[in-house]
């Protein structure tokens, strides 16, 4: 037993029995408290378990599983997984997606949700099975825009399709029309992380104008290397509103002896608000993780720095 979960770990997946009795000296370890199951049949150590983050367990269960079902499809949340797509870590709650041709499973794991399609389009991406690119982003419509809005711009950005791509397969899909076209309508490869679609995804709901992604600015110490603003509104009676996310919390990590010191973090985002402004940027918003968790005070931010909404 021992050996076959150390071999599972080093190949990054949960074990398995297979066979009957290492099936049930697995359970037995799991009823003594030594292992752990996050998925039926399958199995880690848990001390390693805990030690792993959110996407990573589910990757774990994903791999663990195309093992054992070499012929599945994994859909939807596994499939971005797998793409290496950015996604919310909430969206993990121990469910697993697999595209379906056929009938619904009467004997499936309650973990399993299945995706079904008159035909599944499927690509192998590290020797697993998944639904092709388009189709998965799709199917993530399906998902609150503001979390789907974060994997379409994570696809967009790393080339793996295109809006017309996802749009011509949409079109030949059941699916909601309505939910893919707005993502595709609002969808930018320039945000360039998750936080910042996020942040945009909530701006849109919220009814604000749609801003201006990494809009550059003259470096006055490095013209090869402008400013670059992550979100910037230019109004019409001249003002320019710049906004910021994750603002000076991502100056505050001091943990890497490598980096820059604190206090030479600060400077420089001193010296960079002051340029910003000598170029007609009027006001500068900081938004950091926690307002985003809280709308509504990203949304009194923003209308108090004078960003306008479109109705």
């Amino acid at each position: 037993m021992t050996a076959l979960l150390r071999a599972a770990e080093r190949e990054c997946r949960c074990a398995y029995g297979s066979d009957r009795a290492q099936r049930m000296a697995l359970k037995r370890r799991e009823c003594a408290g030594e292992l752990i199951s996050p998925y039926r049949g399958l199995y880690s150590a848990q001390t390693y378990w805990h030690n792993l983050g959110t996407e990573q367990r589910s990757l774990h269960v994903i791999r663990a599983l195309a093992c054992k079902h070499p012929q599945w499809v994994f859909a939807e949340l596994s499939a971005v997984c797998l793409y290496g797509l950015q996604h919310a870590n909430a969206l993990h709650d121990g469910t697993v997606c697999i595209a379906s041709s056929g009938g619904v499973g009467g004997h499936d794991e309650p973990r399993l949700r299945r995706f079904y399609m008159n035909r599944v389009p499927k690509r192998t991406c590290k020797g697993i099975f998944v639904t092709s690119p388009e189709r998965t982003l799709i199917d993530c419509a399906e998902r609150p825009f503001v979390q789907a809005l974060a994997i379409y711009d994570s696809a967009l950005r790393i080339g793996l399709t295109t809006v017309n791509a996802i749009g011509s397969a949409a079109v030949q899909a059941v699916c909601d029309q309505q939910a893919v076209s707005r993502l595709l309508r609002y969808a930018d490869s320039r945000s360039e992380n998750g936080g910042e679609s996020l942040m945009r995804g909530i701006m849109i709901d919220q009814d604000f104008a749609v801003p201006l992604l990494q809009r550059e600015f003259e470096n006055p110490y490095n013209r090869s290397m402008p400013y670059r603003a992550d979100f910037c509104w230019k109004l019409a009676d001249g003002r320019i509103i710049v906004a910021e996310y994750d603002g000076m919390a991502k100056y505050a990590d001091v943990s890497n002896p490598n980096r820059a010191s604190f206090q030479a973090k600060m400077e420089y985002e001193r010296r960079r608000e002051q340029d910003l402004k000598s170029q007609g940027v009027t006001v500068i918003v900081h938004v950091v993780f926690e307002e985003l968790m809280s709308p509504s005070k990203l949304e009194n931010k923003l209308i108090n720095a004078g960003v306008p909404k479109i109705r």
